[in-house]
Parts: structure tokens; C-alpha cells; sequence
């Protein structure tokens, strides 16, 4: 096992845009005196060129307390994200990343902080992730580097980076784990109201939009049809009698309208369906799975395993609203 040396000096770099969330996130966490929870205590730098003040979103300027220079010699360097998290890192900037990462630092990037560090080259060759929404862009930006989309951080040694947005909190909470034990992270995460570690990746919070529906009026209708009979065990083989084509037409017409085949777009739906019967009922599980048409709890776990991530239990402790009678 490698061993990683307690971190006391932490270091911010701190660049125009700089997001206010993932301030308070290393604040929370580094900058308070936790020395009774068996951590700290903490020499908190601000960085930023020339020492000047930084632009914060949304909440106006933060003071920088240490020029660009002061990443050297910390035992971590944390990269906030930033409002445009394209916008251009300066040469001052990375390369003073550089320097830290070359002296050992461990250097770790919050949300959109990974294009950062990718400007930087640090993601090269190494496992990434950010924020689902901002992934595309990040392919773009590290095309070199192994990009994980369905974690909530990445954990390469050296170099971490974490989903957003409070994937944040969930790096630091491994950064306190890695360096001072599950006790100690865990007495932490009591403190903060949060659960030591999260379940599943970040896939179970993308807003995925449902398969489009068909503009051609019987497609439209076979559609309608099927969405209130889901839970009636139909397949695709009752979806083309109800069109009144031939199987072959009506796959192609199908998949030409709505951009996946008849058989993706009933599996979607029922998890779809499954997933607000367990955000807004107490169904067990195994009522969930007849309701929505997947039949068994088996079964419902796996689809939702592979559409979301995570199974049903899982997704109703995270996404549970309202209690409703059923």
C-alpha cells in the first residue's frame, strides 16, 4: 500500500470564475478547526497570481493570501471549478501546477476543476471524471487521459479529480479517509450531515431525457398504448399489432422516429416508471418491478443497475419525496 503523508499545508489555487461552492467545500472542510475530531490542524493558502483579488462567483471578490508561489510546498493543492471552465488557464498558473505536482504534491480538482488540470497535462494518462453535464467538454480538453463518467471522484494517487457538484465533498471526504482513517472521515461526515460514503456514481443524477417520442400519429398512439400497459407484460411483438405494420416496417419506422429501437424504448420506460413509483410510494420492491412490468425484484436490480447505476433501494433512500398510500 503507498503511503501518503499527513497533509497539513493545503493549498487553493485560485483563478477568475472561481465557483463559491467549492471554496466552501475545502473551507468546510480545511479550513475549521477539527482538531477535536482527530484532524488539524490545517495552514489554509489562498493562491493566486500576483496575490490579487479574485473574481468568486456568485458572491463577488475572495482575497488571495499567497501568490501563485505558494502551492510550493504544500502537502495538497486543490483546483476549484470555475464558471467557464474552458476559459484559458494561465501559463503562470500551470506552470506553478506543474512545479507542485513535480515536488510530490498531491493535486486534486473539484467538479469542473479538472479542466484545470487538464490544461496543466496532469490528467494525462490518468482516470478523470467531472461533472456529467461538463464530461463531453472534458473528452475534448484531456484527450489523453482515462475518463470515468459514472463515479462520484477518481483516486490516481497523485492526482484525484471528483464529480460535481458536491462530488467535491465526496473527494474530501476521501482525501480525510485516505490520510487519517474511516474514523476519523466518518466522525466528519456526522459533522456535516452527510453519509461517510455515497452509493453508486453520479449516472443516478444525470437528467436524462427520455427517448423522443414519434411525430407520425399511429407510431404516437402505439406509443400511448404501450405507456398505459406497461405494467401488463407487453412486448414489441404487441407494440407492431397495435401499429398494424409488418414487423420489419415497424422496426424501421420505429427507430427512424424515436432514435432507438422498439425493445431499448420499453425497457427505458419501465425503469423510468419504476423509478417515480419509488421517488413518490412505499411499493416494495417487488411491487415496483409487477407495477412497472419487469416482473421480478431480480430483474428490476439489474435494469436499474444498468440504466442508472444503482439499485432500487439505493435510488428511493437518495430520491424518496412524498409518502403516498397505495
Amino acid at each position: 500500500m503507498r503511503y501518503f503523508p499527513a497533509m497539513r499545508t493545503i493549498g487553493v489555487l485560485l483563478l477568475p470564475g472561481t465557483r463559491m461552492f467549492d471554496l466552501a467545500v475545502i473551507g468546510e472542510v480545511w479550513g475549521q478547526d477539527r482538531t477535536d475530531s482527530g484532524i488539524g490542524p490545517f495552514t489554509l493558502r489562498l493562491c493566486s497570481q500576483g496575490r490579487v483579488r479574485t473574481a468568486v462567483s456568485p458572491f463577488g471578490d475572495v482575497a488571495a493570501t499567497h501568490g501563485l508561489a505558494g502551492l510550493v510546498g504544500c502537502d495538497l493543492v486543490l483546483a476549484p471549478g470555475r464558471d467557464d471552465p474552458l476559459a484559458p488557464v494561465s501559463p503562470a498558473a500551470v506552470a506553478a501546477l506543474r512545479r507542485a505536482h513535480r515536488a510530490g504534491t498531491t493535486v486534486a480538482a473539484l467538479c469542473s476543476g479538472a479542466f484545470t488540470l487538464a490544461a496543466a497535462g496532469l490528467l494525462d494518462g490518468r482516470p478523470a471524471t467531472t461533472h456529467w453535464r461538463d464530461f463531453d467538454a472534458l473528452t475534448v480538453a484531456a484527450p489523453r487521459a482515462d475518463l470515468q463518467r459514472d463515479v462520484l471522484y477518481t483516486d490516481d494517487g497523485g492526482i484525484l479529480t471528483s464529480a460535481g457538484v458536491v462530488g467535491g465533498l465526496d473527494l474530501c471526504l476521501h482525501l480525510v479517509r485516505r490520510d487519517h482513517g474511516a474514523e476519523v472521515a466518518a466522525s466528519l461526515a456526522r459533522r456535516l450531515v452527510m453519509p461517510p460514503a455515497r452509493e453508486g456514481g453520479q449516472r443516478q443524477y444525470v437528467d436524462t431525457p427520455l427517448p423522443p417520442a414519434a411525430t407520425q400519429p399511429g407510431l404516437a398512439s402505439t406509443m400511448d398504448w404501450a405507456l398505459a400497459r406497461l405494467g401488463s407484460g407487453i412486448g414489441v411483438e404487441d407494440l407492431v399489432g397495435h401499429a398494424r405494420m409488418s414487423e420489419r416496417t415497424f422496426h424501421r419506422e420505429f427507430a427512424a422516429a424515436a432514435g432507438v429501437t422498439p425493445g431499448r424504448w420499453l425497457r427505458v420506460q419501465r425503469v423510468r416508471y419504476a423509478q417515480r413509483l419509488l421517488e413518490t410510494t412505499e411499493l416494495p420492491v417487488e411491487r415496483v418491478a409487477q407495477r412497472s412490468g419487469l416482473g421480478t425484484a431480480a430483474n428490476l436490480r439489474r435494469r436499474m443497475r444498468a440504466e442508472v447505476g444503482v439499485g432500487p433501494d439505493s435510488y428511493r433512500r437518495t430520491f424518496r419525496r412524498v409518502t403516498v398510500e397505495a
